[in-house]
């Protein structure tokens, strides 16, 4: 498959699924973090193509094939953990804290437990 397909075609679906799953938790679609997404997946793409080239150039020169492997493994795991925690941040339950009422000391040795004061 061709690389320019492949990133429109992720990006698409990636994105159609952002968008479906955004609106179905609340209501509206943050386009910020659309933005974001889609860019992840562009080097999520790239990531893996680099890693296929990678193979193929590790017939001719092995020091470069090293590198280009190694910078598509790092781009494809640093795409990935990203993915997750966009998706992650979507689906989290945000829940208000609730004040603290102090209360007083239960214990008879302490000092403060007699001391209307305090």
């Amino acid at each position: 498959m061709n690389q320019g397909i492949a990133i429109l075609a992720s990006v698409f679906v990636i994105g159609l699924i952002f968008f479906i799953c955004s609106h179905a938790k609340n209501g509206t679609c943050d386009m910020g973090n659309l933005f974001s997404l889609v860019v992840v997946v562009i080097s999520l793409v790239t990531g893996i193509y680099l890693c296929m080239h990678a193979i193929e150039l590790g017939k001719v020169s092995h020091p470069d094939a090293a590198w280009v492997g190694v910078a598509g493994f790092i781009l494809t795991v640093f795409s990935v953990q990203q993915t997750i925690t966009t998706f992650r941040e979507l689906f989290a339950t945000r829940v208000t804290p609730t004040p603290l009422t102090p209360t007083p000391p239960q214990d008879s040795n302490h000092p403060a437990a007699g001391d209307p004061k305090l």
